[in-house]
């Protein structure tokens, strides 16, 4: 099963500009989909947002899938980069969005993904 999942930082602060922590990141989330068992088709990674398209076991819940990326990457993000820059130690906010996706739109939503990332770059 197809995913796109969104979600923001805490407080939709833009902490993710510097591409030391994007680079970081991406590799994270590899390794947490390599570990849980999911694949991630395409990700991106604004200064305030992160774009992913996940392929999922229907045996993992959206909210399983979540927990796992964002508490995983945010626990290793703050112990190899001891910062005080982020409020109360949190960077990511409580919610999440998550849209099932036909394989009929895999290739408009890794569009979409792409595009944003050309976005920031402007």
């Amino acid at each position: 099963m197809l995913y796109h999942y969104t979600f923001n930082t805490y407080s939709g602060k833009q902490t993710l500009e510097d591409k030391l922590l994007r680079d970081f990141l991406k590799s994270t989330f590899a390794v947490i989909a390599a570990d849980k068992g999911f694949e991630i088709i395409e990700c991106e990674i604004l200064c305030d947002h992160v774009h992913m398209l996940i392929e999922q076991s229907y045996l993992l819940s959206t909210s399983s899938v979540m927990k796992s990326v964002k508490g995983i990457s945010a626990r290793r993000l703050f112990q190899e980069f001891r910062t005080n820059g982020f409020e109360h130690r949190k960077l990511w906010g409580r919610s999440f969005h998550a849209r099932k996706i036909s394989s009929d739109e895999k290739a408009a939503i890794i569009g979409y993904i792409k595009k944003a990332s050309e976005m920031r770059k402007v």
